[in-house]
């Protein structure tokens, strides 16, 4: 095998027809600004041709079809990517516990050493499947394993006394199908007819309605046709979702308790502990509490085994997590270091490791240790490639290839490539500068004063492991909140302070498409006041822009609808008849094949998939009229495919007939905020969770500007470059200078250096941490002794 994966010819995306060299069994670090091309080349080109390979090796049928993006590759071996976006592709039921396979082994460790309650001993042998939630065996016989059930919301179905009959339920489902003919000769039955509103039924009829009316008619009732529906099919499988997301609400399961299990499993215990308390535990703790009792297991290879695999969690940063947790709950760098500590206990070698980023959400101390754990990696004969901006990670590495200069079509070029030492002098790097003294990120010379009249302050905040917190923060400044991984930062911002906030604001001012919905909600007990000077709270968090397939950031910041009506208005679109609508895949101008999409995805063996253009649109995604339409002799698609840098151009000419100032605002926020790469049309699976980010910061910047409004960010820094990084936080400072105020949780000590007031948790994390360590300007927090982040300050 070469000492070399040789890469000739990329030219995936904006990559230029470029030749790379990556040493084996090294750690390479792909960098460069945002939107360079580096994802382009370890992801879209190295990654895809090695998953290539291996589907060609199972003889899969679909791979002669597919264009290559560059010349030759050679030096590659089997290859394994961990991308941030992987975490929207898990199985909602999977837990940190079941990827590990941490949660199976505790299983086979309570069947063979669990303690039984004599009260709820049924005589038979303890074995694994007793305790796992997905097996009949184990399972909670009511909620089937799911820890809660559902229940109906019959307020909200019966909300309104006008509705018809007929129209009850989502765009009257209940009138449609079998339901249809039953549903008329009840009405018939009781001299009703079905457009009648359900005020006018007298008592009897409408408890006959809901209920049924024990076999008078064949209709069964409006509860037992939403509880049954399904099992009777009397509604489809879409029919049935629908009703349920709209009528029904989740409730824990009262039988277990919310744990999803049995009562063999619930009284089962190693310890005075249940399997569900140990996954509950934090991994730190949860570490410590075997170690302590590991005597009792007799020295089982098991216990060793388990114990070997939390210490890697710990030493990855994944101390502060639990074995319940979901993994789509996961932030993108959590679920790359939860791989992580997979390959490493896994021993494996002669692999090609590609990461994203690995350090996004660790604080400064953390990152060392992971540092040596991915060079472990490499000892171990793999080679590990990463896109990292962090400099810490780049000093670390044995070889830089940094592509640039600039981004999107002003990118894609190789500027360097060879060892850091010699990368730091390079003079055609964006990046190279930011890792000497030749430029460093700006640092405020001085800090706005704090105003203790203008103070949001939180109090008896006890949620998860916070310890009683008590914090002001001031506003009309840019507040940090510092701490390592767990500490309860987030305990404290999004799940105590913006609920509370948004409580008083009564939801009319809070971000609705940018609320992090999902979080746990505050303590009730958590006190806050000062609420009364912020007038709107916006959540600015790294969740997708939007939950269709066609979502994108065209039609996130609102743009598309003036674009697909400038096309509706061109005069052959006017003398056609053609209407907004057909410039719409999700509408009449969607691909009737792919229905919209453009791609058909084909099962090609193995869980794997593959993605071929449809042939009936070409990849376009539109039907064929919609295509016809052009505006300075650019169709519909062709818009959607260019970059915002491009499409500036495109709406920015008050001479064209694209010109549209609205338009042209809102693309030009999109590249203040460093994101003059991503195309218009960008499905919403490929943004990642800083770039979903900051397109949110830019729908709102590109508003109408105002005051008193508290901007809530979590890692805003998150895939930025020194550049970028530089950018967005002139921005943070333009809107305190306005009057709002900006409050971020970050680990990147050039941000917090910049921030005006620093409020940091700690001291550790989990059951170690929950408290106020330090608190007040950068200048104050690195002559702190207590502080840990203000060593790091600028």
């Amino acid at each position: 095998m070469s000492e070399y994966i040789e890469i000739r010819g990329a030219r995936i995306h904006n990559l230029k027809n470029i030749d790379v060299r990556i040493p084996r069994g090294k750690l390479t670090v792909i960098t460069g600004v945002s939107g360079s091309g580096k994802s382009s080349l370890a992801f879209d080109t190295l990654y895809e041709e090695g998953k290539r390979r291996y589907l060609m090796l199972s003889g899969s049928q679909f791979m002669v079809d597919v264009e290559p993006v560059f010349d030759q590759i050679t030096g590659l071996s089997p290859t394994v990517a961990v991308e941030q976006r992987i975490t929207r592709q898990s199985n909602p039921r999977s837990t940190v516990g079941t990827r590990t396979k941490i949660s199976n082994m505790l299983t086979m460790l309570f069947a063979a050493y669990g303690k039984r309650d004599p009260e709820h001993d049924d005589g038979l042998p303890l074995t694994m499947d007793m305790f796992q939630r997905n097996s009949p065996k184990g399972m909670c016989v009511k909620c089937l394993g799911n820890g809660h059930v559902h229940i109906i919301n019959e307020s909200l179905l019966f909300s309104d006394s006008n509705t018809p009959i007929k129209d009850l339920l989502i765009d009257g489902i209940l009138y449609r199908g079998k339901s249809k003919q039953k549903l008329d000769e009840f009405c018939y039955y009781y001299g009703l007819s079905v457009g009648q509103p359900l005020h006018t039924l007298s008592g009897e009829q409408l408890m006959a309605l809901k209920y049924g009316d024990n076999g008078k008619t064949k209709f069964h009732g409006i509860i037992p046709l939403l509880l049954n529906g399904s099992k009777r099919g009397e509604l489809s499988g879409r029919q049935n979702y629908l009703l349920q997301e709209a009528y029904f609400m989740k409730q824990i399961c009262p039988k277990c308790n919310g744990t999803g299990l049995g009562e063999q499993a619930m009284y089962t215990t190693i310890a005075d502990r249940t399997i569900t308390d140990l996954e509950k535990m934090y991994i730190h703790d949860l570490n410590g509490f075997l170690r302590l009792e590991k005597d009792a297991f007799a020295a089982s290879p098991l216990i060793h085994e388990i114990l070997l695999k939390l210490d890697c969690m710990v030493d990855v940063g994944l101390h502060h997590l639990s074995l319940s947790r979901p993994v789509p709950t996961l932030s993108g760098g959590e679920i790359q270091r939860l791989f992580l500590a997979t390959f490493v206990i896994a021993e494996m070698d002669s692999i090609i490791f590609i990461f994203d980023e690995p350090t996004i959400g660790l604080h400064e101390v953390e990152k060392t240790k992971l540092i040596g754990i991915i060079q472990n990696l490499v000892k171990r004969g793999n080679t590990v490639i990463a896109v990292e901006h962090d400099e810490n990670f780049m000093r670390a590495a044995d070889y830089i290839v940094d592509i640039g200069p600039d981004a999107g079509i002003y990118g894609g070029q190789r500027i360097f490539q060879g060892t850091f030492e010699s990368f730091v002098s390079c003079k055609t790097s964006r990046t190279a500068p930011y890792l000497t003294s030749a430029k460093q990120l700006t640092v405020k010379s001085n800090n706005k004063p704090v105003d203790i009249t203008k103070m949001l302050t939180i109090e008896h905040a006890r949620l998860h492991n916070l310890r009683n917190v008590a914090v002001s923060i001031p506003l009309g400044l840019m507040v940090g909140i510092a701490g390592v991984s767990g500490s309860g930062k987030s305990s404290l911002i999004a799940g105590t302070l913006v609920p509370k906030l948004k409580e008083f604001l009564g939801g009319k001012h809070a971000a609705d498409e940018d609320e992090m919905n999902g979080r746990p909600p505050s303590r009730s007990d958590a006190c806050l006041s000062g609420a009364s000077l912020i007038k709107r709270c916006l959540v600015v968090d790294q969740k997708p822009i939007g939950r269709s397939r066609t979502s994108c950031p065209a039609t996130f910041t609102g743009i598309y609808d003036r674009i697909r009506s400038m096309y509706a208005s061109t005069e052959q679109a006017v003398d056609l008849g053609y209407a907004p609508g057909l410039f719409s895949v999700n509408s009449e101008g969607g691909c009737r094949e792919c229905k919209g999409d453009g791609i058909i995805q084909y099962h090609v063996g193995f869980g794997n998939y593959i993605d071929l253009h449809c042939d009936s649109c070409g990849g376009t995604g539109f039907v064929e009229e919609a295509m016809q339409i052009v505006i300075e002799g650019k169709n519909i698609r062709q818009v959607l495919e260019m970059s915002v840098s491009e499409a500036q151009v495109f709406f920015g000419d008050k001479q064209k007939q694209s010109y549209d100032k609205i338009i042209h605002h809102t693309l030009q926020t999109l590249e203040r905020v460093g994101l003059g790469y991503i195309t218009l049309g960008q499905k919403t699976p490929t943004i990642s969770g800083g770039e979903s980010q900051r397109i949110k910061l830019a729908k709102e910047l590109s508003k109408q500007g105002g005051k008193d409004c508290l901007y809530v960010m979590d890692e805003p820094t998150t895939g930025l470059s020194f550049t970028d990084t530089e950018r967005l936080i002139k921005l943070m400072l333009e809107l305190t200078d306005a009057g709002n105020t900006v409050l971020v949780t970050e680990h990147d000590p050039a941000v917090l250096s910049y921030c005006d007031y620093i409020i940091e948790m700690g001291p550790g994390g989990g059951t170690e941490g929950g408290s106020v360590i330090a608190e007040g300007t950068p200048a104050e927090l690195k002559q702190n002794n207590k502080s840990i982040i203000g060593r790091y300050l600028k």
